[in-house]
């Protein structure tokens, strides 16, 4: 009887780390950057002039493209694999895997059980300068209704998106807005080998929060992850 009793509490034992294993599992891996680079800003440098007389009064309709002063962008790539191994990083088993999600966030630590939709007023809350009222404020570019955004590790998480263009200036990619409560997380859904902005091949484009109004220059860190599958 105690064999069999110690038997029992060794299988209760594996099957509570074996558990405990697949738990800790669903969760994107560290995306480890690669090639990169600043692309610059979008700025004008000649404008057109117009000729003033004294006395005379001249009509000018003017036309103007600006940067934002409130978001960043961000394309690239996406390789990697799927493992099965332990803690020391010792791999029992490698499948060549493509990406699904692309996730960036200015918290490095992210409790991704808890992840859902982020409110506008979540949002705005944390990025007080994409408040409603601006052009390019958060609720003129996160216009898209709430959808599933087909992450594997969740069972149903949903978001409203932005889209942002190719270089056909089609609505192309999507960008997600979440949160754990906590931090705010941005998703990029990844769509390989797509044709970004400037008709580059590439896997995701997402756009970002960057606080550039008032002549702020102090640049933002993000931390990416990547689903795979």
């Amino acid at each position: 009887m105690k064999i069999e009793k110690y038997v029992t509490m060794l299988i209760m034992a594996l099957m509570f780390i074996v558990g405990a294993t697949f738990a800790f599992a669903v969760i994107p891996g560290e995306a480890y950057i690669s090639d990169a680079a600043d692309l610059g800003e979008y700025i004008l440098q000649s404008p057109d002039t117009i000729t003033a007389e004294a006395g005379n009064i001249s009509q000018a309709n003017v036309d103007a493209n600006m940067s934002t002063y409130r978001w960043a962008g961000l394309v690239g790539n996406v390789t990697g694999s799927i493992i099965l191994g332990d803690a020391n990083e010792d791999v029992m088993f490698e499948w060549s895997a493509v990406g699904n999600l692309v996730f960036a966030s200015q918290s490095a630590t992210v409790t991704w059980t808890a992840l859902a939709d982020a409110a506008p007023a979540t949002v705005v809350s944390a990025y007080t300068y994409l408040t409603t009222g601006m052009s390019d404020a958060y609720d003129t570019t996160f216009t898209e209704a709430a959808e599933n955004i087909g992450s594997n590790i969740f069972t149903t998480l949903t978001s409203d998106f932005a889209l942002t263009w190719n270089n056909e200036s089609t609505p192309t990619w999507k960008t997600y807005s979440l949160t754990d409560g906590s931090a705010i997380v941005f998703a990029g859904l990844v769509s390989e080998d797509g044709t970004d902005y400037a008709g580059n091949t590439i896997d995701y484009q997402i756009i970002l929060p960057e606080d550039g109004t008032a002549g702020n220059i102090v640049t933002q860190t993000y931390n990416l992850w990547i689903e795979l599958e």
